[in-house]
């Protein structure tokens, strides 16, 4: 049992989500990793005891997994995740998947902790993390009203994306996939107009036809899983590429003619996590009505976590949940 630190909170965790990430990590480790080391960063709890006059025993609050120092230059920015001091829960520190979590009293006043709203669920609000981080590319890569945008990639984050894109007004919607579980999710729970199969589906003359010859306003490389080589030409002039997904050692490091980007316009942008305003945000998100519990397809309990590490890793569902009443 972890004590309550000097004007922090001690939080008794109630859902934690598991991203690819965690998973990932799992098997092949992490460059941020601080050994030993308590994974899981997309979660939600009750205050169990508090020495912050913030929060009180029994609110429900849902936790920002970075914690940020407040005082450097990126701070007073309000960009957190670019703080020089940055500790990032289940990374540097303990993260989600244990009972309790003690967050020291720099997470409480640099907004780390959110109250949950009543008419959102623990998962749901373990789910507004990944949103948060859905709406940091989008925000950089200035998703707005009338677009039409690609997703590369159909998996939980991929379909959040979706939504995120229909809420923020984009006209058109399109999900490149080549999994076929993920093919059939992304057609169930994408809200996309149109599912695309990449397997056996050429998708620059699909987005050639569906925008007439003029391309999509915007490309999310939301898959790890995929080449790069070809996403530019995907996109109409004055096109944004977002950079959401990490690639691999194999794939990261992309040659093309910069008179590409020059002569059309082209704007790429690099997103990785969110700030703790972007979280609050993702959360109030999630209480004025956008769905997130469907993207949910297993809910199991802590001492099954193997199982649902596994079940991430082979791409069985979409999003696993940690729900530690169950």
């Amino acid at each position: 049992m972890p004590a309550c630190p000097s004007g922090g909170v001690l939080v008794k965790v109630s859902s934690c989500s598991i991203c690819s990430s965690d998973a990932r990590m799992v098997i092949n480790g992490h460059s941020g990793l601080v050994y030993p080391r308590i994974l899981g960063h997309e979660l939600s709890g009750v205050i169990d005891e508090s020495q912050s006059e913030l929060y009180k025993p029994g609110d429900r609050v849902q936790i920002y997994p970075g914690i940020s120092c407040g005082r450097c230059s990126a701070c007073r920015r309000g960009e957190t995740r670019r703080c020089i001091a940055l500790k990032t829960l289940g990374f540097s520190e303990d993260g989600g998947f244990a009972e309790y979590l003690a967050l020291p009293a720099t997470a409480v006043t640099t907004g780390g902790v959110n109250l949950v709203p009543e008419n959102v669920t623990d998962e749901e609000a373990a789910m507004a993390e990944p949103l948060a981080s859905c709406l940091n590319a989008q925000e950089r890569a200035k998703v707005g009203q009338d677009d039409s945008v690609l997703i590369i990639g159909g998996g939980p984050l991929g379909l959040l994306h979706s939504r995120l894109s229909r809420l923020r007004g984009a006209q058109r919607v399109f999900i490149a996939e080549k999994d076929e579980n993920r093919l059939k999710l992304a057609s169930e729970h994408g809200r996309a107009d149109r599912v695309i199969d990449t397997s056996i589906e050429r998708l620059p003359q699909i987005i050639r036809d569906e925008t007439g010859g003029r391309g999509v306003d915007v490309v999310i490389l939301s898959s790890n899983s995929t080449s790069t080589a070809n996403l530019l030409p995907l996109l109409a002039d004055a096109g944004r590429l977002s950079l959401f997904a990490s690639l691999s050692k194999e794939t990261s490091s992309v040659w093309f003619d910069i008179n590409h980007v020059h002569y059309r316009e082209l704007e790429v942008t690099g997103s990785f996590g969110s700030t703790a305003v972007q979280n609050t945000a993702a959360l109030k998100l999630i209480s004025q009505g956008m769905t997130v519990a469907d993207l949910i397809t297993m809910r199991i309990s802590l001492e099954d976590i193997a199982e649902a590490i596994n079940y991430t890793l082979e791409r069985k569902g979409l999003r696993a949940v940690i729900n530690y009443n169950q």
